[in-house]
């Protein structure tokens, strides 16, 4: 993946040291998108509000405190569904308990095989603020949020950050052994094919440059001091391996992993790259291809463990409002909020919209429809009655 970037004339890396370079690099980059792309999801379902619907309306009682505020003694609602939709996406599963009012992200856990009747967990471990506690408990499926994740695109990417991995592993092996063996270059001018040199007793001695390389690994292999007497024109160095990669080279593969990464996660690439020309499209599409089934695989797995069938199908409801994530100017938005009013939105409602307190006086909660789309019950439009009232005053003024 991404290779085609770091290639020279003939298709091939230069060395080790480049693909070892590349390599990390590669993990460097694909770690700050991964959790980048992780984090945006995670951060938009954090700050949305989980809203509780009873029979009688929304009620703010002890379940919507938990999801919204206070899920266990040592997390914030913030923090636990951060951390909860970032282990969803990378591990994709996240299995969430309930007990004592609480809820705890379920670090570790077995389970049987039962495919007909609800699952049962055991050897439990859970998470919280840091720390980690097992349990001697075991939880029924409806003591438990269990949600997963099955984004094939996903798991494809992340396998491929995998075999970076292990090519990378591969290469600093080789690169190790290569290195283990010094490698050395002799600069041999073409008019000295041999090479005369003194020996201990003072007599001369002739070698062809095949014997002077053996006397020089033979020095090398030695573990006692030795000086090797060269000619003045005969230069000796070992090989050094330098890397060609420029910043240009890294700043492609900076935007080719991330909108590879934008991609797995289903972020629109103007988003995940900041490249946003109309922030309400982008935002909306955001929402819609990349949230919006982890919204819903929460509002399932809640509406089952808090709700149940019974109340769920006399209307009563736990779904995530994503109205809080998207920012609204009051006063930007104050014609198309006006509008709400005249199609039966109280003013609470729509001041919740914009992420303000609701009042909860007998004013506020008043609904006041401005426009008239009813029937008289004599079949009269309301029009045609304020019609004939205007004629009749007409005709008394004559």
């Amino acid at each position: 993946m991404f290779d085609i970037l770091f290639q020279n004339k003939k298709g091939k890396l230069e060395n080790y040291t480049e693909l070892i370079t590349v390599g990390i690099k590669k993990l460097q980059i694909s770690r700050i998108a991964i959790d980048k792309a992780a984090n945006m999801i995670a951060h938009a379902i954090a700050k949305s509000e989980f809203i509780v619907q009873r029979k009688k309306g929304r009620e703010k009682d002890h379940i919507y405190y938990m999801l919204n505020v206070k899920p266990n003694p040592n997390e914030t609602a913030t923090e636990f569904w951060i951390e909860s939709v970032r282990k969803l996406l990378l591990d994709e599963e996240c299995a969430i308990c309930h007990m004592n009012g609480s809820m705890y992200r379920m670090e570790s856990y077995s389970t049987d095989n039962m495919v007909m009747m609800p699952k049962r967990y055991k050897d439990v471990t859970i998470t919280s603020g840091g720390e980690t506690m097992r349990l001697e408990r075991e939880f029924t499926a409806s003591d438990v949020l269990c949600i997963t994740s099955k984004n094939q695109k996903l798991k494809s990417y992340l396998e491929e950050i995998m075999k970076i991995y292990d090519d990378l592993a591969g290469a600093i092996a080789a690169a190790k052994k290569l290195s283990s063996v010094p490698k050395f270059t002799l600069d041999v001018p073409g008019n000295a094919p041999i090479i005369r040199r003194k020996k201990p007793d003072g007599t001369d001695e002739t070698l062809t440059i095949d014997q002077y390389k053996m006397d020089i690994k033979r020095m090398i292999e030695s573990d006692e001091i030795e000086i090797l007497q060269n000619n003045a024109n005969m230069v000796m160095q070992q090989f050094k391996i330098e890397t060609s990669i420029t910043v240009e080279d890294i700043s492609k593969l900076w935007k080719t992993i991330n909108e590879e990464c934008a991609l797995a996660f289903d972020i629109p690439k103007a988003v995940f790259l900041g490249e946003i020309t109309e922030k309400a499209d982008s935002t909306n599409e955001f929402i819609t291809f990349a949230v919006g089934w982890v919204m819903e695989l929460l509002n399932d797995a809640m509406n089952a463990t808090f709700v149940g069938e019974q109340d769920y199908l006399k209307g009563e409801r736990i779904w995530i409002d994503m109205t809080r994530y998207k920012h609204v100017d009051a006063i930007e938005s104050a014609s198309d909020l006006y509008k709400l009013r005249g199609i039966g939105f109280n003013f609470d409602e729509i001041r919740e919209l914009i992420g303000w307190e609701a009042l909860n006086t007998e004013f506020s909660q008043e609904r006041a429809i401005t426009k008239n789309y009813t029937e008289e019950l004599g079949g009269d439009k309301g029009g045609d009655k304020d019609d004939e009232k205007k004629k009749e005053k007409g005709e008394e003024r004559g």
